[in-house]
């Protein structure tokens, strides 16, 4: 009896994973689907393009070699919205972290970005976690690649 109890407790957790995952896409998506093709200039890459190149961060690559189920999901950063994270960063409340600390100090200003969210977990065992890269709309090229929180 508490093998069946386990198996279908089980079951349930990793259908709850599953459809966090997957809300985390939609969500992505939804939010997104408007932003995925306004960029500052034309020739900034696309969310798709975006995406296709976080594959070879190699946080993510990791992952979805072990991973089970996989989620994605992108936010758009114009170079305004970059500039207000720099100047709020700027703020006294962050006077002692370094700048090398937040990505978009690492963008050349006027370029923008995406932040690809990759969410991943197991069939086999509880859990997951989040991998976030940020790609360069402007150039294309990876920025940061970090593991994320956990999700237990």
């Amino acid at each position: 009896m508490n093998a069946k109890l386990a198996r279908a407790t089980a079951l349930v957790l990793i259908a709850v994973f599953a459809a966090c995952l997957g809300g985390i896409y939609i969500l992505g998506n939804a939010v997104n689907q408007d932003n995925a093709n306004i960029t500052d200039t034309e020739s900034e890459i696309t969310q798709e393009e975006a995406i296709e190149i976080s594959k070879n961060a190699t946080l993510v690559k990791e992952a979805i070699a072990t991973a089970k189920i996989c989620g994605v999901g992108a936010d758009y950063y114009n170079s305004s919205m970059l500039e207000k994270l720099r100047e709020w960063h700027s703020d006294e409340l962050f006077k002692n972290v370094p700048k090398d600390e937040f990505w978009e100090e690492k963008l050349p200003q006027g370029h923008t970005a995406w932040e690809i969210e990759w969410g991943f977990g197991y069939l086999t065992r509880f859990g997951g976690y989040i991998v976030i890269v940020v790609v360069d709309a402007t150039t294309g090229t990876i920025i940061e690649e970090s593991r994320g929180i956990e999700l237990l």
